[in-house]
């Protein structure tokens, strides 16, 4: 047994006494549903990650003549470092018997948990920083939230590798979740899905993202269970007769990333939303 006092005074003196648990910590919610989860390697310490694209459609051939050449190129890549999370807490034998008297010796080692809430809040932070290049994880280490073109995730000024075109991945204006404003996230994805090359990809979002602000839940509720459309603040199914078009068409997910680093709540965040293509 390790050797060390844990700072739980109470446990051990003679008054007789009862103790409360804190509730069940809330977790980062569906934030593991949005990452493709790989199993890491110790083999090295990071991963490269490269775009490749092809230049489209052939040409005419005039008979005689070579057959036009068209190119295979490499795009963006991104470096994805790994990293170890761990935890540790040390106790003594006597304070370990006192903390099973009490029945809390279960809480007060278990560190597994710790573990996976530590990722959970990394890969929150990652979309709850989103906006920004870089942030301050809770351990004081930067962490890098830029992707292959040096910019932010979410940026209005994307650049293409082999193409002056640029876009954007962000609602001009930053408007409240609605139809209207669904309508223009969808056309990014219509239009604004690019390779390198500048030519159009083809991508479907099938996922709604939001924190878990009731106001935020409810109008997805709303907006995918209504049999006919509204305003979203508004009531449910206030066009009677009229299709709803959205009905069902998304899955909904809720990640807690309206909170900063230390897991503190951000209400600046709290009204963000994301439409995305997942699986």
């Amino acid at each position: 047994m390790l050797v060390l006092s844990m700072t739980t005074p109470a446990i051990n003196d003679l008054v007789k006494k009862s103790f409360v648990k804190g509730s069940k910590h809330k977790t980062a919610g569906d934030v593991r549903k949005v990452f493709h989860k790989e199993t890491g390697s110790w083999e090295s310490a990071s991963k490269r990650i490269y775009e490749m694209d092809r230049e489209r459609f052939a040409s005419v051939k005039v008979e005689g003549q070579n057959s036009k050449q068209r190119r295979i190129a490499q795009g963006y890549y991104k470096d994805v470092e790994r990293k170890t999370i761990s935890v540790t807490r040390k106790v003594s034998g006597e304070a370990y018997k006192a903390l099973t008297a009490h029945k809390l010796a279960d809480m007060a080692i278990k560190t597994g948990k710790d573990v996976v809430d530590r990722i959970e809040l990394d890969m929150a932070n990652f979309l709850g920083y989103g906006d920004s290049s870089s942030y301050t994880d809770m351990d004081g280490f930067t962490v890098d939230t830029t992707t292959g073109d040096g910019l932010s995730l979410f940026n209005a000024s994307h650049t293409l590798k082999q193409s002056s075109t640029t876009y954007s991945n962000i609602v001009s204006g930053a408007p409240s979740l609605s139809e209207d404003a669904m309508e223009i996230a969808e056309d990014f994805f219509n239009y604004s899905v690019l390779d390198n090359f500048g030519q159009r990809l083809s991508m479907s979002p099938n996922t709604i993202i939001t924190t878990r602000k009731a106001t935020m839940v409810n109008r997805v509720r709303r907006l995918l269970g209504s049999m006919s459309p509204e305003a979203i603040e508004g009531t449910a199914n206030a066009n009677a007769g009229v299709l709803n078009t959205y009905k069902s068409a998304y899955r909904h997910l809720v990640v807690e990333f309206d909170v900063n680093s230390l897991n503190v709540s951000d209400s600046n965040k709290s009204f963000y939303w994301m439409l995305a293509a997942l699986g």
